[in-house]
């Protein structure tokens, strides 16, 4: 009997305690346990992680806006644009891009955008971070394939050079600069690629001199708004340093770059598109680099290559190929760029597009004959491309491959 007795006592105490407990977590909602979290709602919901503090609006730079748009011919409304209206050079120079520009737009950037849309749409969305190896300024072809790429990352040998300064030159020297500028932008888009030679010759005449005019160009004829510019080095540890932008008497030494943020048309989240001058063969570009860090650091990266003069098919490219392998989410390129038998059966899911052809007689000792037998056994079922580009421009046959890593957990670069 009393073991018994004792027994229902503490049956009743603990039924008491249990109500209590009941009592207190209904009437106590915001008790937290162990972790942290609140025990009547999920972490994820609004009363348990406070919003973020809004961020302060970034305006577009008037003064930068109204030059990008001479630059690009483009007309003005503003009383203190760049370029005045009755200057009779300019008014021909955007007569004639704009025409050019305009075929451009229908014929190749308008059939490839619809195209990256249904296409690139799993890489898009996985992508924040764009690297265009080898396309020098060429900001259109990315911003049409990558549109929603937070950061565009262009390199090439070139230099950057700097805006023109069109309120303290001469006429004859904005009419050279409006030449020059109008020859280079032609070039590229009858081929949808430049030509280094072409692009140094140009820029040794000193009026165009480096890729920042002609980026300038494709950002305002994409219809960007352009919010700041910036100069980038490496400081003496190796740390990219950002300075304002300030024009430069002589060129800086490689690698060196020009940041430039800026504003999409009804996207108040600011992007930016660097450009880097630089050399990346293995002996200028060691793991461990300034440069090395700075592409090893990019969040959520893909890779596009165009035109890339099979560069990556070559020993001394190594180090940036592989890179390109053990960082890139997708992998967007055409023949020029990692050979085909890099992306190992099993590890990359590849599809192809176009069709593949010998390449251009410029390039020897290139040819991939496992990547002609995968178009040529899968011939029925590879789609073709609605737009051209690259070295096969006057016989339009081009090709792209698309190669998408496994899924696996991130994990930050280890760079030795």
């Amino acid at each position: 009997m009393g073991t018994r007795n004792n027994r229902a006592a503490s049956k009743g105490r603990a039924a008491t305690l249990l109500l209590l407990v009941l009592f207190l977590s209904v009437a106590l909602p915001g008790c937290r346990n162990e972790s942290g979290r609140t025990g009547t709602q999920p972490a994820s919901s609004p009363a348990a992680i406070p919003p973020e503090p809004a961020r302060e609006p970034r305006n577009p730079d008037p003064a930068l806006n109204s030059l990008f748009a001479g630059i690009a011919g483009i007309a003005e409304p503003q009383a203190d644009r760049a370029v005045k209206p009755d200057d009779a050079v300019w008014t021909a120079y955007a007569k004639f891009v704009s025409e050019e520009w305009g075929h451009f737009d229908s014929s190749v950037l308008e059939p490839m955008s619809s195209w990256a849309a249904v296409e690139l749409k799993e890489a898009r969305k996985a992508t924040r971070s764009l690297l265009y190896a080898f396309g020098g300024p060429d900001f259109a072809t990315s911003d049409a394939l990558f549109p929603e790429a937070r950061e565009t990352v262009l390199i090439g040998l070139e230099p950057a050079g700097n805006l023109p300064a069109f309120d303290r030159v001469s006429p004859a020297w904005r009419e050279a600069f409006f030449t020059d500028i109008g020859e280079l932008i032609k070039g590229f888009l009858e081929r949808g690629y430049f030509i280094t030679g072409d692009m140094n010759d140009i820029y040794g005449r000193g009026k165009v001199d480096g890729a920042l005019p002609v980026i300038a160009f494709f950002l305002a004829r994409r219809n960007c708004s352009v919010v700041e510019m910036t100069r980038l080095a490496p400081d003496a540890a190796g740390v990219w340093v950002e300075k304002p932008y300030e024009r430069l008497a002589q060129r800086p030494r490689r690698p060196y770059g020009v940041k430039i943020v800026y504003l999409k048309p009804g996207d108040p989240e600011p992007r930016t598109v660097v450009y880097f001058s630089c050399d990346i063969e293995n002996k200028a570009f060691p793991a461990g680099s300034p440069l090395y860090r700075y592409f090893a650091g990019l969040e959520r990266m893909s890779t596009f290559v165009k035109s890339g003069s099979y560069l990556l098919h070559y020993g001394d490219f190594s180090i940036l190929r592989d890179l390109i392998l053990s960082r890139s989410e997708f992998v967007l390129q055409d023949d020029t760029a990692v050979p085909y038998r890099f992306f190992r059966k099993g590890r990359w899911q590849i599809r192809l597009y176009g069709r593949y052809t010998q390449p251009v007689k410029d390039f020897t000792n290139v040819e991939q004959p496992d990547m002609k037998r995968a178009y040529e056994e899968d011939a029925k079922s590879i789609p073709a491309l609605p737009f051209h580009f690259g070295y096969h421009w006057r016989t339009q046959i081009d090709n792209l491959l698309l190669a998408k890593r496994p899924r696996r957990p991130y994990k930050s670069p280890v760079v030795h």
